[in-house]
């Protein structure tokens, strides 16, 4: 048996050697095991992981900069994403893209009118707004990049007036019919005049419940329930009182006819 003067190794048995024995030359029962070095794989780089916290990170700030928000006509596309936390859905590659065509400011008034016409259905006139979803492909950046695409191509030929400009057709809305909101009467506005004749309405029926009160004319509820609870109980001491003298005496006792001077009798 050869021995082996790490101590690291030394916990490891390792079996003789013989010569018809089939063990493999390169694993000589002299190392760790492949889950072994997974750990060691792991504590490593956890240990990689929090020297960067500790060192590194702290020196980003100093590549800080203030937020400021983006310009509609800089960035006038706005894409929409779905996400079900892990969860395997079937929308979850659906991907949304939305924009106005006031943002396009390098665009005319009539680029931007053949554009809402090329749109189609998918102009919507009550917000001024094109939107599209995608969700053919089987991810979120294939979908994004055909719907890139499409807006590009789209804007390509809305810019290029030279062939045909859609001047002479109409803008169709009828797949979108605008909803008209009820708005408030300004009549039903409370104005200093009506307030003050609110208040005195109120000021006068005080008065006169006031009167009804003093004059014990106001009905109240729980006189009311009181005295129901009175004459109840009265009728049913009445009827105790009825059943009880509808009752026969009971015989024998002190009565004249008695048990008592009938045994005095021979």
């Amino acid at each position: 048996m050869q021995t082996n003067d790490n101590p690291f190794l030394t916990s490891f048995p390792k079996a003789e050697k013989e010569d018809n024995t089939d063990l493999d030359p390169i694993f000589e029962e002299d190392d760790i095991s492949s889950l072994g070095h997974s750990e060691l794989d792991q504590h490593r780089e956890l240990r990689s992981m929090i020297r960067t916290a500790a060192w590194e990170m702290p020196l980003l700030s100093s590549l800080t900069k203030p937020f400021v928000p983006p310009k509609k006509t800089e960035l006038p596309l706005r894409w929409r994403y779905t996400s079900y936390m892990g969860e395997v859905h079937p929308a979850q590659s659906k991907v949304v893209v939305e924009f106005d065509p006031h943002d396009l400011v390098d665009m005319n008034h009539e680029q931007r009118q053949k554009l809402r016409k090329l749109a189609g259905t998918r102009y919507d006139h009550t917000k001024s707004r094109v939107k599209m979803s995608c969700e053919s492909f089987e991810t979120q950046a294939m979908n994004k990049r055909y719907l890139g695409d499409v807006v590009q191509k789209l804007i390509a030929e809305a810019r290029d007036l030279s062939t045909e400009s859609f001047a002479d057709i109409p803008l169709d809305t009828r797949h979108l019919k605008k909803k008209d909101k009820p708005k408030f009467p300004s009549s039903w506005l409370l104005t200093e005049d009506r307030k003050a004749e609110l208040e005195g309405l109120r000021r006068t029926q005080l008065l006169e419940e006031g009167a009804r009160v003093g004059g014990n004319l106001l009905v109240s509820g729980v006189v009311a329930i009181e005295e129901a609870r009175q004459a109840r109980a009265k009728e049913v001491e009445d009827a105790v009182v009825v059943e009880a003298a509808r009752m026969p005496a009971a015989r024998g006792g002190t009565g004249p006819r008695g048990g008592a001077q009938r045994s005095g009798r021979r």
